[in-house]
Order: C-alpha cells, then structure tokens, then sequence
C-alpha cells in the first residue's frame, strides 16, 4: 500500500468489519508488514483518526466527531434535514420513518432522519444503503443524468450482462412521474415512497422519503405522502441554494490577482 490508499485501507476495517483492532490483526486483515502497518496506524493516531485502547488494541478516534460537527454546520444538504424532516414527520400524521439520503460512490447514504416513535427502518444516518434497492435509492438513480446514471450502473451490474432493462423502464417512468413506490425491497412489510431532490452545482443527486409500514389504508395514504415529500423536496432544494450563497458569501476566496 501507498499514498492515500494505505490510511483508507485501514480505517475502512474499523468501520466495517469490528470496532477495535491491534497491529497483528490489521497486518493480518491487510496482508502487510506489521512495522508498515505500525506506521500508518501511528500517522492515524497523531491525527486523532485512531486512538488507542487497552491491551493494545485501536478504535476509531475523535477527529471524525470534529468532522460530522463541521459537516453539520458546513453541508446544505446535511443542515436541511435537521431543519425539515420533524415537520415533515408531524405533518404525515402517520407512523412513518423520514429519510433524506444523497448518493455515496456506488451506494446510498442516508444524511438525516426522523421517525415516529413506534416507526424504525434499515436507512441510519451514515449507513451505506443498496444503490438500486427501494424508492429511496431509485429516485437518486431517476434525476441523474443517462450518462452518468449508465456508467454507475454498469459498475454496479459488473456481470457482462448489461443493465436490467426491467429497472432502467422503472427508473425512466420515475423520472416522467417523479416519485417512486417499492414495496418490501428493503425492509420487509414496508413501503417506500420517495422524490428526487438535486442541485446541481454543488453536485448533490438525492432523494426525501417516507417508509411506513403496509396495511390495508396506506394505498390511500400515499398521494398525500407523495404531495408533502414533493413540497418539502422543493424547499429543501431552495434552502440548499440560499445555504450555499450564505457560506459563499462569509467565507470569500481570497483574491490571489
């Protein structure tokens, strides 16, 4: 390992496969010296990335809370959840979980959440998500551009095969309609009912969902759904663009003519 790749390599066991790790272990996961790993996990300690724990063992450390804290007060599309989805939540007046989720490499990510207090589901904040599983995921692929939408894909679907044409007709008709509908594709006995939300110059592609729980009256239930999730979108998409102004404008680019 070299450069970037070898930080990246290992913090990615820390957030994927057990919380705390020694030497050995990560020498052993990474298939590497343990003095090159010994290294690299002292340059991650320094910079509070890793910390160390008893018996000689490391967990992840508090840079990355310094991180999500700037995160929070920098990222348009991060402060419009916790300004939006409560509302959102309290005025579907049914027990639903409110997920904003943007795209994360080949995945979904989930930014922001609210939920009723009898209401979970998979989507977490910070937890990658299928990227062409549940209305969450197929509203974020519908508003991206053929192009790019086709080359994630075919990243995606490495098989040789090609793009399911089943799930590029659903994405084109969530793209007509501009919601999408699933049922049990993530959660099973849930539904998912999502719109798109993009703005293009700070190159977010995401979506604003509900997922509720199905039952003989939700049928009935989702153009209503639908129509707050639309408005909502819309006002997120608009705080998106004054946020972005607002910490353009405080913080200037220096003048370097």
């Amino acid at each position: 390992m070299a450069g970037f790749d070898r930080y990246n390599n290992t913090l990615k066991l820390f957030l994927s496969e057990a919380s705390s790790w020694t030497v050995a272990e990560l020498s052993d996961a990474l298939e590497t010296s343990p003095s090159n790993v010994y290294r690299t996990v002292r340059e991650l300690v320094e910079a509070g990335f890793l910390e160390s724990a008893r018996e000689s063992r490391y967990r992840l450390g508090p840079t990355f809370l310094e991180f999500e804290h700037r995160l929070r007060e920098t990222d348009p599309l991060v402060r419009s959840g916790g300004v939006f989805l409560r509302t959102l939540v309290e005025q579907a007046a049914h027990p639903c979980v409110a997920v904003l989720a943007r795209l994360y490499g080949r995945r979904v990510m989930c930014v922001a959440e609210a939920h009723t207090l009898d209401q979970r589901t998979s989507y977490e904040r910070g937890k990658p998500m299928p990227i062409v599983r549940g209305a969450t995921s197929k509203a974020i692929l519908a508003s991206m551009t053929n192009r790019k939408r086709g080359k994630l894909l075919s990243e995606v679907f490495e098989s040789g095969d090609g793009i399911p044409e089943k799930l590029n007709a659903e994405l084109n008709q969530i793209r007509r309609t501009g919601l999408s509908v699933t049922r049990g594709e993530v959660d099973p006995g849930m539904i998912g009912i999502a719109v798109p939300i993009k703005n293009e110059e700070l190159g977010i592609n995401a979506s604003l969902s509900f997922v509720v729980r199905q039952s003989e009256s939700i049928d009935s239930r989702i153009p209503r759904l639908a129509s707050l999730l639309t408005s909502h979108a819309t006002l997120i998409e608009n705080f998106m663009a004054d946020t972005q102004a607002e910490i353009q404008e405080a913080s200037p680019l220096p003048d370097i003519a």
